[in-house]
């Protein structure tokens, strides 16, 4: 492998600032020129620099990957300043002056998921919340203080896990009540994200840049998480949601110009939006891993099997008259989509645990401070949690 560098912020700033240069400037067939320094800037620092830690490397190369795909959308499949307005926008923005585009351009470039835009896919977005601002900034303070919690517990007993520790066994070969504790990891990612998301709208909402309207929560309600569609669709963050749809549309349509309506097409968008996740999420693995055996990709793609095979028996079962779902049959969903991703998650996560990536998150515990007077948690395979483990997962 190659030596790499320190990884350079400047640098990651450079490609953002030239993405919203591009969303700044009046629509030109040469605008889409832009992309290539920023194709350029994102691939140096995914593939030649290096952060300070295993979950730092995952991290900014998603952040760098997804920057990619989305200022491929922005920059070079569409006509932003003609095709996107914000919502209430009569006409286009290029013939505003320049810093009123600027300002659009922040905001639809800050907005992943198309908040407040006519794209916004408000079907899979909870409402706005509607609140005062005061009472907004103290909710999203005890969601937080909420987030910090759960996070701090999981990671506790997470590092009594053996199949979480660095050079342990993997969740790949363990068995199947063992292999349930990936879901824990996934708690861990949820809290960590929405975490990040309520401290982002707390000082954005105190510095009066943006409403509390603006901040509708970033996942969905844990109830709709009854089939593998809908707990990708509507329960998980929708940040990558625009630029999937929109170059698994231009692949289908503009590329090999499938029919819009086929069951064929449709299916074939849905592998493709997946496995474009999966791309991104698989050289995140290799930043963190230093090589090409994480199982992101592989992970992605099933998501899209498993839904196509959930499609086929809905559609089968719907013909028999068991079209309408009820709360027998949400309580399967959930069995099913639990099982399904204690199958599917250590394909992808089984490496990165082994791998170190739960033990180099430094972070302060409160629970360890309390409990132990110690301020990090350290792994522990053999503390209470980890016989607790043993004797009731013991495979």
């Amino acid at each position: 492998m190659h030596q790499k560098t320190e990884f350079k912020p400047s640098l990651f700033l450079l490609a953002w600032g030239i993405t919203l240069l591009s969303l700044v400037v009046r629509p030109s067939p040469y605008r889409g020129f832009l992309f290539i320094p920023i194709l350029s800037i994102c691939l140096y620092l995914a593939f030649y620099t290096t952060s300070a830690d295993i979950p730092s490397n995952h991290g900014v190369t998603c952040a760098l990957f997804s920057l990619i795909f989305s200022s491929l959308d922005l920059t070079v499949l569409t006509d932003v300043q003609n095709e996107l307005r914000l919502v209430g926008q009569k006409t286009s923005i290029s013939t505003a002056s320049l810093s009123d585009r600027f300002w659009w351009a922040l905001r639809l470039l800050s907005s992943l998921r198309g908040i407040g835009w006519t794209h916004e896919p408000t079907t899979h977005i909870l409402p706005y919340p509607t609140t005062s601002r005061v009472r907004f900034l103290w909710d999203q303070l005890l969601r937080t203080a909420k987030y910090i919690i759960i996070f701090d517990v999981v990671r506790v007993i997470s590092l009594s896990n053996p199949y979480f520790l660095k050079g342990g066994p993997s969740l790949t070969d363990a068995g199947l009540l063992w292999r349930l504790t990936v879901l824990a990891h996934v708690i861990t990612v949820y809290v960590s994200v929405a975490r990040l998301y309520t401290i982002y709208s707390i000082v954005s909402v105190s510095l009066g840049l943006t409403v509390p309207g603006d901040w509708p929560p970033l996942f969905g309600y844990l109830g709709d998480a009854y089939t593998v569609r809908r707990s990708w669709g509507r329960v998980w963050h929708q940040m990558m949601r625009r630029f999937l749809l929109v170059e698994s549309d231009f692949l289908a349509y503009k590329v090999l110009r499938l029919p819009r309506k086929s069951t064929f097409t449709t299916y074939f968008k849905l592998f493709i939006a997946f496995f474009i996740s999966g791309v991104i999420h698989h050289v995140a693995d290799y930043a963190a891993l230093g090589h090409w055996y994480g199982g992101a990709l592989a992970f992605f793609v099933y998501q899209a099997a498993a839904i196509t095979f959930e499609d086929a028996v809905i559609a089968l079962a719907a013909k028999f008259g068991f079209d309408k779902p009820t709360p027998l049959k949400k309580v399967f969903g959930y069995l099913w989509v639990a099982a399904w991703l204690t199958y599917s998650m250590p394909m992808w996560w089984g490496p990165l645990l082994t791998g170190g990536f739960l033990e180099a998150i430094v972070e302060p515990s409160p629970i360890m401070r309390l409990s132990r007077g110690e301020w990090y948690p350290k792994p522990d395979s053999g503390n209470v949690l980890s016989t607790a483990h043993s004797k009731i997962f013991h495979t």
